[in-house]
């Protein structure tokens, strides 16, 4: 299926059929989109810092700055999934703290979203097993979902923000922080007595994204590794690991956790309760895969 680039791009989940949409619905983002559709944002190609300065506080030494180029566009969940997509999707809810709904789904691993043989094999290729959630809703949907990549994660996060957070601001304090009450669910913002929040509860980002700081971890395709000491383009991560990469923090953590450039590092296998979740990403794979031949065809040239 040919995906078109409009601003909004909403999948129903009762009959899997797309349509797209200029702008938010007249009324906003309705309970619908967070249960029985599912509403994807429109991400432009661009280029962008990834990582943390050295002063920022609450930083980590994985977390080196480098410019970041990413060539092909994107749609990325507005919302993190929900429960109640997750069961529609796959006939189950594997969440551990069911308040509602509407709450992001959790207590899945990266085996779980993509498959322990075919969906292990990032970055050679991005095959997914057929009884994964993501096997099963591309079977449905005719099209090719995913977790984004790490570097996809951070771009969209960010929307164009340099600072910690992305509403323009920087973190002043490790634990408790001002700024980050506004964008998202934290510990000290009721986390650790309330669990999760329903999706959307919290300011989006410029790019129109909710809980991109905190409430559930999201997982990202890439293993985890060192970042490179150089300019990269589409970086698809490390090779080989034993540990993948989440993103965003969560409603368990401090505040320094749920910085952008913030990376936890876990096993494939790996859930913990309440606190890891996702949010999906599609695009043209033609475009996608006719931009990587243009880069290598292009090194190759300028090599020799």
């Amino acid at each position: 299926m040919k995906i078109e680039e409009k601003t909004y791009m909403v999948l129903d989940l009762k009959d899997y059929s797309v349509s797209y949409l200029d702008d938010v619905p007249e009324g906003g983002w309705t309970d619908e989109y967070k249960t029985e559709k599912m509403a994807l944002r429109y991400i432009p190609a661009g280029s962008f810092v990834m990582g943390s300065p050295e002063s920022e506080l609450g930083r980590h030494d994985d977390e080196t700055q480098h410019k970041v180029t990413l060539t092909s566009p994107f749609y990325i969940g507005v919302f993190q999934v929900t429960q109640k997509q997750y069961e529609l999707i796959t006939g189950d809810d594997p969440s551990h703290i069911k308040k509602g709904k509407k709450h992001p789904v959790e207590c899945v691993s990266y085996n779980m979203i993509r498959g322990r043989k075919n969906g292990s094999m990032w970055p050679y290729n991005n095959s997914v097993d057929k009884n994964s959630f993501f096997g099963i809703l591309r079977a449905k949907a005719k099209l090719d979902f995913d977790l984004p990549t790490e570097a996809q994660w951070e771009y969209a996060c960010r929307a164009g923000a340099k600072t910690t957070w992305n509403n323009g601001t920087d973190i002043t304090d490790k634990e408790n922080d001002y700024e980050l009450a506004k964008l998202g669910r934290y510990s000290w913002s009721g986390g650790y007595d309330e669990y999760h929040a329903e999706v959307g509860s919290y300011l989006p980002n410029a790019w129109g994204l909710y809980d991109m700081h905190g409430n559930v971890l999201e997982h990202c395709l890439d293993w985890y590794g060192e970042y490179p000491n150089a300019e990269v383009t589409d970086p698809r991560g490390a090779e080989s690991g034993e540990k993948r990469v989440l993103r965003g923090g969560s409603c368990g953590q401090d505040a320094f956790g749920c910085r952008s450039a913030y990376r936890y590092k876990y096993y494939p296998y790996e859930f913990f309760c309440d606190l890891y979740g996702f949010r999906v990403v599609t695009f043209n794979r033609r475009t996608e895969q006719a931009a990587r031949f243009l880069r290598g065809w292009l090194r190759l040239f300028f090599n020799n």
